[in-house]
This record gives C-alpha cells, sequence and structure tokens, in this order.
C-alpha cells in the first residue's frame, strides 16, 4: 500500500523517496516464489503505473475516507486469501531477501495461526495465515500501526517480531527517516540512487550527531517513544553518557493517539518553560538531542498537518504554519547542539541506521 502524496515540497520529497523504497521492495518481492502474485493500492496514479510496468498488480482504489482495516478486510473477503503478506511501501527499505524468506518460511510452516510482523507495538508489515481473521478485525485496524496487537490479543493468533534493527524497524514515514538511512549498506539501488541527490546542508545536522556519538564521555539525550532495546544498543556500540525520557510508547498501537488520551511529561515542561528556554535548558544537558516530537505533538493538540509536521522536520520554520510548532522550530534551528526531531523512526528504525553505519560513514 502507498499513501497519498501530499502538495508540500517536503511531503513530494518523502513521497519520491517512499516510492523509490517501493520499486525496490516490489523485485525482492518477485525474486521469492512465496509471493506471487504482487498486489498494489496506491492513492496515486502514478505510483499505481510505475509498480504495474514492474510486476504489481493494481488494485482498485475504495471510495470514501480510507480505513485500512475494512480496506484490507475487502481484498481479503473478495478474493478468498488464507495467507497474506501485507507490507507498507516504505516499510521495508533496509530489509534482506533472506529475512524476507524466513518470514514466509515460517508463516507457511505453522500449524495454526500465525503472524510474523517487523513490530509488536508498531507494525508496518506482517506475514499470515487464517488471512480470513481479518474480516472480523476491521473495525480495530484503522491504520496498520497496531496489527501486530490486535492478532495477539483479540484474534488469538500466535505472533512473532522479528529483533530491533535498522532492517525491520526503517519505516519510511518521515523526512528524518530518510535522511538517517542514507549511506547504509542495505539499500536497494533505487533507493540509494534517490539517496544520493540529498542536499549536503541536509545531512549537517545528521553529521553532527554522529561526531557526538563518536566522541567518548559525550552526552546524548532520547526524547520520546524508545524502546530499552535501543538504549542497550547505543550504550554498546558507543562509549557516551546517554539520558533517556521515555514516554507513550504504543500510543498508536493502542488507540490513545485516536482518543486523545496522549499525556506527556517533556510536554508539559515545553509548554511551562516555552521553545526557547526549554531548547536551552536541554542544551544545557547535552551534546546531542534525539526527539520523537509525535508525543509533544499529540499531547498539545490539535494534530498538525503533514506538511507541518515534515516541513519542522526539516527545520524550515518559514513553512510551518502551525504557530507553537514554527516557534519549536525555529528553537531547534537556534540549538547550540545539533537536535534531530522527527517521528517514532528517529528513536527507533532512524537511531538503528545510524548506529549500525557509525564507523562506514
Amino acid at each position: 500500500m502507498l499513501p497519498p502524496a501530499g502538495a508540500s515540497p517536503a511531503e513530494c520529497w518523502v513521497a519520491e523517496g517512499r516510492q523509490a523504497a517501493a520499486r525496490d521492495l516490489l523485485r525482492q518481492l518477485l525474486s521469492l516464489d512465496s509471493a506471487d502474485p504482487v498486489f498494489l493500492l496506491a492513492a496515486e496514479q502514478s505510483d499505481r503505473d510505475d509498480l504495474a510496468r514492474l510486476g504489481a498488480v493494481p488494485l482498485e482504489n475504495p471510495d470514501g475516507e480510507f480505513n485500512f482495516g475494512k480496506v484490507l478486510a475487502r481484498v481479503v473477503d473478495e478474493r478468498g486469501f488464507k495467507q497474506l503478506a501485507y507490507f507498507g511501501g516504505g516499510s521495508a527499505p533496509l530489509m534482506s531477501t533472506d529475512l524476507l524468506q524466513e518470514a514466509f518460511d515460517r508463516v507457511g510452516s505453522a500449524q495454526g495461526p500465525m503472524a510474523v510482523m517487523n513490530n509488536y507495538y508498531s507494525t508496518d508489515w506482517v506475514v499470515l495465515n487464517h488471512a480470513q481473521s481479518l474480516v472480523a478485525l476491521a473495525e480495530r485496524l484503522p491504520t496498520d500501526n497496531p496489527l501486530g496487537w490486535v492478532l495477539d490479543h483479540d484474534s488469538g493468533f500466535k505472533v512473532h517480531a522479528f529483533p530491533p534493527s535498522a532492517a525491520t524497524r526503517v519505516d519510511i514515514d518521515t523526512p528524518t527517516d530518510l535522511i538517517l538511512i542514507a549511506h547504509h549498506p542495505q539499500l536497494g539501488p533505487e533507493l540509494e540512487t534517490f539517496l544520493d541527490q540529498i542536499p549536503p546542508e541536509w545531512l549537517e545536522r545528521i553529521d553532527q550527531l554522529r561526531q557526538v556519538l563518536k566522541t567518548p564521555a559525550s552526552t546524548l539525550t532520547l526524547i520520546g517513544r524508545a524502546s530499552s532495546h535501543a538504549w542497550q544498543t547505543l550504550e554498546q556500540r558507543t562509549q557516551i553518557w546517554v539520558r533517556v525520557f521515555v514516554e507513550e510508547r504504543g500510543m498508536v498501537a493502542s488507540g490513545r493517539l485516536s482518543r486523545g488520551e496522549v499525556k506527556s511529561f517533556v510536554g508539559e515542561i515545553l509548554e511551562m518553560w516555552g521553545p526557547q528556554a526549554y531548547i536551552e535548558h536541554l542544551s544545557s544537558l547535552s551534546d546531542a538531542v534525539i526527539w520523537d516530537t509525535r508525543v509533544w505533538m499529540a499531547h498539545r493538540g490539535p494534530w498538525p498537518s503533514a506538511a507541518d509536521r515534515f516541513a519542522a522536520d526539516l527545520g524550515w520554520d518559514d513553512q510551518v504554519e502551525d504557530s507553537a510548532l514554527r516557534e519549536l522550530t525555529h528553537a531547534i534551528n537556534n540549538a547550540s547542539i545539533p537536535i534531530v526531531a522527527g517521528g517514532y523512526g528517529v528513536v527507533s528504525g532512524g537511531l538503528y541506521a545510524l548506529l549500525e553505519t557509525l564507523d562506514d560513514v
């Protein structure tokens, strides 16, 4: 599945990167005997045409507002699938063919209901049997994120998530997701070509962050939905001190985001101090910061547009219409230390990708 591209420059750039990743993934899947045919559901005609030329079978787009669970259930019901693999278009840009094959093999040999996925708490792709079970779960799946949780808790599936790594955790949702995987050795050829064209100034903050990670006794602050495994990996691969502020893990999969129940202590401090003072205090504690800003956004409300979120990730404060986000972006741009902001990926797949390439760039 591929979502709408959006209209802003930042959104369009992410859409181009996701399309390149989708081409790489399609070629991988078509190379597996277990994954044929490969069906495509894409919001943009250009994506449908592009991937159809490579061998994907386009499906008719649904009428009305898109709902992931209902669309998936319709496809399963109409075509009578017993086994199914679902992938977001940008969900596996660093996956090896061997790891993909392992997922198909595990499900193919399972005796009972079985699902293999990249992430239990925030699912971006899944391979499963007993696919007809998805029909009854449609209302529980407004997006793909809760797939692992719902299959486990509501449908009795045996669920297996691959161990965290860049290969299993990177999902292209934001500009920062793309920038953090530049130069990774497992990039597919299409995405590698696309990322070779990144303007050097976009990489400057990442390069500064990389230098902090390489410098013994430096201090990094990690904010957002980071896992204990990410913290452990940081300590294993670097010789730095790490401050970690973890909040609202699983806020999407559990439904807390959609119900407006997200609460952030970091967000309350930001509101109390204001963006400028908050960033100054944060800079006094660290040599660099990696910040999953979506927790603050969900805590604050209302949810900014994709155009605003992506522009903020790139530091384009003059293109951010949301006043609070614009002020925060301006403060981050003027911070005395590198602050890398984005969505969940910056404290998950993007972080793993950065650590895996620490000595190669």
